[in-house]
């Protein structure tokens, strides 16, 4: 028995030490950050109406939890209905924060929610007016409930009052350096950013596997209609998106977007939105690729990637666009849970604005 409580010991003390180093390496990283920090100036104003769109949810709600547990038989799809999907540690504050520091010239942001309130008021003034959308004031009541960000995204353009130009991101996503509005968008038109990581082969993906086989769905979709796919991936940001594009694509393919609307989770079948406007975008002329882009993402939740959360601190200023992303397909030998992942949430979210 002694010997146990030993182990248990000692390997209590290993993971505290863990995070001590994390701690002091992050903290380190921020400091420099700021002594290295560019202190560029975004644009004040913009010669075209552009908001912002936030998807966000409660995680902790009950009445919530309800509702998703009524239909969870419908997340069929391995992952659909991870807790990693829906929880949330405070980062839309973060980067609603970040959005006003970098991208003044916003005029409204909208928040997506499911009859939740998010806690704004600690955000003080902004540059920008912040108004709350539930679910049933722009999506048919027959799609609702919904627990899927791609059947929100597909009717996004709904949202009344919306501009024609909008930045769609999810809560999980920082504009982390000054931008202007040429940064998202033409006279005309978006300005796309690609990684370089390609697509997954499909003869290498599960057959219900929830990401990639809708990403293939997608640009098999756009194919038919002579719109080449964008080699790379979307970066994992702020979508810039036409309000009139979408409103076109519904009545291009009402089938397609009738079937992602009506998801109650991800499903492999479905197509992504956000991924049909680009290729879209660029098949009509109606979008730029931008190369040279700089874009950081991290699995905040795998304990491998404190090297890239100090490197997004000491290149403040200088990464255009960050996401953390709490990735549900981890080992459980990688996998940072519960306060430790709250704790680390806290410490580079404190330091990213």
């Amino acid at each position: 028995m002694t010997s146990i409580r030993s182990i248990l010991r000692s390997t209590v003390s290993f993971v505290t030490r863990l995070e001590w180093v994390e701690a002091l390496a992050i903290g380190g990283a921020g400091l420099l950050g700021r002594l290295l920090d560019p202190r560029g100036k975004p644009a004040n104003s913009s010669p075209f109406d552009i908001d912002a769109v936030y998807l966000w949810v409660d995680d902790s709600d009950h009445d919530w939890q309800l509702r998703k547990a009524k239909f969870a038989k419908d997340a069929t799809a391995p992952g659909s209905n991870a807790a990693n999907r829906f929880r949330q540690f405070g980062e839309l504050q973060t980067s609603i924060r970040m959005l006003a520091k970098n991208a003044p010239f916003i005029r409204k942001v909208f928040i997506v929610t499911d009859k939740q309130r998010p806690d704004l008021s600690s955000l003080g003034a902004l540059p920008f007016e912040v108004e709350l959308v539930f679910h049933e004031s722009f999506i048919d009541k027959k799609f609702l409930p919904t627990f899927s960000s791609r059947s929100l995204a597909a009717n996004l353009h709904k949202i009344p009052g919306i501009a024609e130009r909008f930045l769609y991101l999810n809560d999980d996503t920082f504009v982390a350096s000054p931008t202007k509005p040429e940064t998202w968008f033409t006279e005309t038109g978006v300005r796309l950013r690609y990684s370089s990581t390609p697509v997954p082969a499909r003869s290498t993906l599960a057959k219900r596997e929830v990401i990639y086989n809708a990403r293939w769905a997608t640009i098999d979709l756009a194919a038919t209609k002579g719109w080449q796919n964008i080699p790379g991936q979307i970066e994992h940001g702020a979508h810039p998106m036409l309000k009139s594009l979408m409103s076109e694509l519904w009545a291009e393919f009402p089938k397609q977007f009738e079937q992602v609307s009506s998801s109650r989770f991800r499903t492999s079948t479905e197509i992504v939105p956000e991924w049909l406007h680009n290729l879209a975008a660029i098949g009509n002329g109606r979008a730029e690729l931008v190369t040279g882009s700089t874009y950081k993402y991290i699995a905040i939740n795998d304990i491998t990637s404190v090297g890239g959360m100090a490197q997004v601190l000491i290149r403040r200023g200088r990464i255009l666009t960050v996401c953390l992303n709490d990735v549900a397909e981890l080992s459980d030998r990688r996998r940072v849970e519960g306060d430790r992942l709250a704790r680390r949430y806290a410490r580079l979210l404190s330091r990213l604005y």
